[in-house]
């Protein structure tokens, strides 16, 4: 009923599709384990307010799995050091770990340059669109 007359909403059911959409292996399993056809989960996959419900539930969860990589990057460097000074590790092993380290400090390097210069970007485009305005005030 509801959804009658509000159909860019996602209703209950539809959320209880998003998440089966986010845990089960197929679209199949995904309908299934809400109660609905395949067919019908296909249909709300074309609804665009059902699209962004599920496209939002998936950053969500993409954020949390970031989160959570961030949270052991610093034991995961730390194995990585520990690969690379263990004597008895193999020379490939000791190589890999190396490579490794060296490759994220070097992205993080580029990260940091580029914040700086979209920082630098971002200043100079409102300094260029207050000068602009001065302009049209000024005319």
């Amino acid at each position: 009923m509801g959804a009658a007359r509000h159909p860019e909403r996602v209703t209950h059911h539809q959320e209880r599709a998003v998440v089966a959409l986010l845990t089960e292996s197929t679209l199949q399993k995904a309908a299934e384990s809400v109660g609905i056809t395949p067919q019908t989960l296909n249909r709300w996959l074309a609804m665009p307010h059902f699209v962004e419900a599920y496209r939002k539930a998936r950053r969500e969860a993409f954020n949390q799995a970031i989160a959570l990589t961030q949270r052991y990057s610093a034991l995961a460097i730390n194995t990585l050091a520990k690969v690379m000074l263990d004597p008895n590790a193999p020379t490939s092993s000791k190589v890999s770990a190396a490579v490794a380290v060296l490759r994220f400090a070097r992205e993080g390097i580029e990260l940091e340059d580029i914040a700086d210069r979209l920082t630098a970007l971002e200043a100079a485009s409102k300094g260029t669109a207050g000068q602009e305005r001065l302009r049209k005030d000024a005319a």
